[in-house]
């Protein structure tokens, strides 16, 4: 499976805002959370075969301070990066 898509996920970092696609379904919204929103990366979290390739991400959900681990796949995009 060959795609010229990058992924943004992968050029994440700690301290990134995030666009982050909600995994439950549109139908089953739990804690008034709509179909996207809006994280602060805390930690990226690397796979078994490869440390440095993110599969988990820690994340502040910056509506309500609720930290959740997310899988990496469901960052849709990187709002605003880490200040250095």
């Amino acid at each position: 499976m060959a795609s010229s898509e990058t992924y943004e996920f992968l050029f994440v970092k700690p301290g990134d805002h995030v666009v982050i696609k909600n995994e439950k379904p549109p139908g089953n919204i739990q804690n008034g959370r709509q179909e996207y929103w809006i994280g602060q990366v805390i930690n990226c979290i690397g796979g078994a075969r490869n440390p440095n390739s993110w599969t988990l991400f820690q994340v502040a959900d910056i509506d309500n301070g609720e930290i959740i681990i997310i899988n990496a796949d469901t960052v849709e995009r990187i709002l605003k990066t880490a200040e250095n």
